[in-house]
């Protein structure tokens, strides 16, 4: 989901700005989820290890990476606004940057998601397997589709979004590398949104962490027949 999420983000150009919105704010409350999901086991995760353990870290670089692509699409579509205040930057320097930022954002984000997107998947289609009722299907199928849907579209895009960030940052045939001002302002977008993404996940798993005890949860007798 939040690969697919951001491939719709960063290469849309902005045409769309409502659809954009939308998705922001989807992968924000995903990415919400996910931390908090995963912070109400964490503790517990650490005590029991194995697949346990794997599957909420799973969870947690999911989250960062969701709070990282946020962050980084605000910081892109703020940077017209921003940095003429600093620094008298022309329209064409502007989107040079935005394509970098974009391009490093999209490569990082997708090599998170990607391969935890596969155990995601292999869990899901494992749980369907073993009990093969109808959500578990459902699960596995959306899971199925959705990972099949990212793989190719990062098969696609991740090469030439990887030969634009190797072009601006060390030149190639017949190019010169991007200007040094480009260079470190799309650096310092990546940074601020990555640092952003995994402190705001981090916030949030620890206070889920805090607030629940998942073995003290399991110990309570439960009301019912």
């Amino acid at each position: 989901m939040l690969t697919l999420c951001m491939q719709i983000i960063l290469f849309n150009g902005g045409r769309d700005m409502l659809a954009i919105i939308f998705l922001l704010l989807v992968n924000f409350l995903i990415s919400w989820g996910n931390a908090k999901s995963v912070g109400r086991y964490w503790s517990e995760s650490k005590e029991l290890g194995g697949f346990f353990w794997l599957y909420v870290w799973i969870g947690y670089i999911m989250s960062i990476a969701g709070f990282t692509m946020v962050y980084g699409y605000i910081l892109l579509m703020a940077l017209p606004y921003i940095l003429p205040l600093v620094r008298d930057t022309s329209p064409e320097t502007i989107m040079a940057i935005q394509q970098l930022a974009s391009d490093a954002l999209y490569v990082l984000v997708g090599m998170a998601v990607i391969p935890t997107g596969f155990l995601i998947w292999f869990q899901s289609v494992a749980n369907f397997w073993e009990r093969k009722t109808v959500p578990n299907a459902i699960v596995a199928g959306w899971n199925t589709y959705v990972q099949f849907k990212n793989t190719v579209t990062a098969a696609r895009e991740m090469p030439s979004a990887i030969g634009r960030l190797a072009s601006a940052l060390f030149g190639g045939k017949g190019k010169k590398k991007a200007d040094t001002y480009v260079i470190l302002v799309a650096i310092f977008v990546v940074i601020v949104a990555a640092l952003s993404g995994y402190l705001t996940a981090s916030a949030i798993l620890k206070k889920a962490d805090r607030e629940y005890n998942a073995f003290e949860y399991a110990e309570k007798p439960q009301l019912g027949n």
